[in-house]
């Protein structure tokens, strides 16, 4: 099995989220790997969307698996968002009990977001051999 330089960055943006999810009572690690394992989800986020117009292949062609890959990467988008937000707050010194109560579904989603990836494209390859 080959991987994309799409799938090996998200991979690598996973990992850096495991990585700080685990290193959470450490700031001088959690933060940083916090921060660029989701300044790396949006690019890739960002780029797959200006160059594979993916709401838009979605809307036209939802299958099973693609709508629950959807679902999942939404909720990693609302958590991620979250997170930043309470995250500030928290090392502000404001108390933020959201913070540490979603830090577990995200890393849970964002690893679902990336087996479902493999196999919704490992799906459109199939597809498109056929």
């Amino acid at each position: 099995m080959t991987f994309s330089w799409l799938s090996i960055i998200s991979i690598f943006a996973c990992t850096l989220l495991i990585v700080g999810y685990v290193s959470r009572r450490h700031r001088k690690i959690h933060i940083p790997l916090m921060v660029s394992a989701f300044t790396i989800d949006m690019g890739l986020l960002l780029y797959i969307e200006l160059t594979r117009h993916a709401i838009e292949q979605a809307v036209e062609s939802p299958g099973g698996l693609l709508i629950f890959h959807i679902i999942i990467s939404v909720g990693v988008v609302v958590l991620y968002i979250g997170q930043v937000v309470s995250g500030m707050k928290k090392r502000k010194g404001q108390p933020s009990p959201w913070h540490g109560k979603a830090g577990l579904p995200l890393v849970i989603l964002r690893v679902g977001n990336l087996i479902t990836s493999f196999l919704v494209t490992a799906g459109s390859t199939t597809s498109s051999l056929s």
